[in-house]
């Protein structure tokens, strides 16, 4: 019984989470430690791409406004890679954020932190959250590829579905 009261107030006492990529860890009581949340140490570093990159926080609470950041190393600093956006009445709710390196003259191939930073909005406290993420900077993913293979897949089975009506008709 204790051990599920705990559990449950660990649970309620959080704040929010960067799950995507994987935040370096996550402490309740740190969380208002700039820059990386209380996790100063490189963690997994996750390729994550240049500039059609998708960030997804997990939020248990409160009101205010998420942006990244993005720097070479956490002692360097930090530049605006997203756009502001705010958020309220939170409560175990994903968001999903995108995210453009190049705002920050980013290269393929280098390595950086990317620094999720939650605003806390005037009427639910005040200060900021901070999480950070460990990352390698990939070529975006090309979704061209795809399309441009639906079309002859598409001619192809149109055809034979012309060509089996001819031959059963």
């Amino acid at each position: 019984m204790y051990l599920l009261l705990l559990v449950t107030f660990n649970v309620v006492n959080a704040h929010f989470e960067l799950q995507a990529p994987p935040s370096r860890g996550f402490d309740d009581a740190k969380e208002p430690n700039s820059p990386c949340g209380g996790f100063d140490s490189v963690g997994k570093i996750t390729d994550f791409p240049i500039s059609q990159g998708r960030a997804t926080c997990l939020f248990y609470d409160g009101d205010g406004t998420l942006t990244f950041y993005f720097a070479p190393n956490q002692n360097s600093s930090f530049i605006q890679v997203s756009d502001n956006q705010t958020y309220s009445a939170l409560a175990n709710v994903q968001k999903t954020i995108d995210v453009n390196l190049t705002r920050a003259n980013a290269t393929v191939g280098s390595q950086g932190v990317l620094q999720a930073v939650f605003a806390i909005a005037p009427g639910s406290g005040s200060g900021s959250w901070y999480q950070c993420s460990d990352i390698k900077i990939t070529n975006d993913v090309r979704a061209s590829s795809v399309a441009n293979v639906s079309p002859h897949i598409s001619a192809i089975a149109l055809f034979v579905c012309f060509i089996s009506a001819l031959l059963f008709y």
